[in-house]
């Protein structure tokens, strides 16, 4: 099985491979950065569309990453 997502320090590298069938890719990246003064916490979607023409469907499923 292939890994879709590897973090390493403070880069996340995601796989925008997608097979021929099913409605395409969404990751949900949580983050939490931190400084001195404080911290910060978010989530940024990243999507890898099926086709150019429909986006892609976050059917819920959550993976862990390595």
């Amino acid at each position: 099985m292939a890994i879709d997502a590897v973090i390493d320090g403070g880069m996340v590298l995601l796989r925008a491979e997608r097979s021929g069938r099913g409605d395409g890719r969404v990751y949900r990246v949580s983050f939490t950065a931190s400084d001195f003064e404080g911290s910060a916490s978010g989530v940024v979607f990243v999507t890898v569309p099926h086709n150019p023409k429909r986006p892609a469907i976050d059917s819920g499923g959550v993976f862990p990453t390595r």
